[in-house]
């Protein structure tokens, strides 16, 4: 079952990854949003269901301004309305997975700042809901380190400047999901 996963993400993620350097976007959310509702449906189904519910509260909230017009409520449209709900989401499933949990939320505020696009942001929370564990956090966050600190490296020494860079996350991910499965075999 692991190994049919793993193909899955990497064909998902190769996928995605095309379209993120090809053009910078992906054509349509509905490549980000089925691995969510699979990556959601599979973590339930191992008893994580809190996980899931702040994953899923979290995308609610980025579409808080469809929700408040598909429901005619103005006030259902600014973050401080959902924010009792995104703590308490956050306090049932950081009692069980707190890296995980804070990871989701961080991805979700990465998102909100346009730190990251969105679908970096879904599908980062997709593969923490595929991979909870460890490894998967060690490879995500050391390739992300690894690609911006020798980039930002790069351009120090070929430009004599210190510049950052605003780096496509998708094939990162890529690679971290790979580097991950690497992990988990050692």
């Amino acid at each position: 079952m692991e190994w049919f996963i793993f193909g899955c993400v990497v064909a998902w993620l190769a996928a995605v990854s095309w379209f993120d350097l090809r053009k910078g976007e992906i054509p349509h959310s509905t490549w980000v949003i089925l691995p969510l509702i699979f990556a959601g449906a599979y973590r339930a189904w191992q008893g994580d269901w809190q996980l899931v519910a702040l994953a899923t509260l979290v995308a609610l909230v980025s579409e808080r301004q469809r929700i408040a017009q598909w429901i005619h409520l103005e006030e259902t449209g600014q973050v401080v309305t959902w924010l009792p709900l995104i703590l308490l989401a956050l306090f049932l499933s950081a009692q069980q997975m707190p890296i995980p949990a804070l990871s989701i939320l961080g991805f979700w505020v990465a998102w909100e700042l346009d730190w990251w696009g969105g679908a970096d942001a879904v599908s980062a929370i997709t593969l923490t809901l595929i991979w909870s564990d460890n490894a998967f956090f060690i490879a995500f966050f050391g390739c992300h380190a690894i690609v911006a600190l020798g980039l930002l490296a790069f351009t120090c020494k070929a430009e004599r400047k210190f510049k950052m860079h605003r780096l496509p996350g998708l094939p990162i991910m890529l690679l971290a999901a790979c580097f991950t499965r690497v992990i988990q075999l050692s």
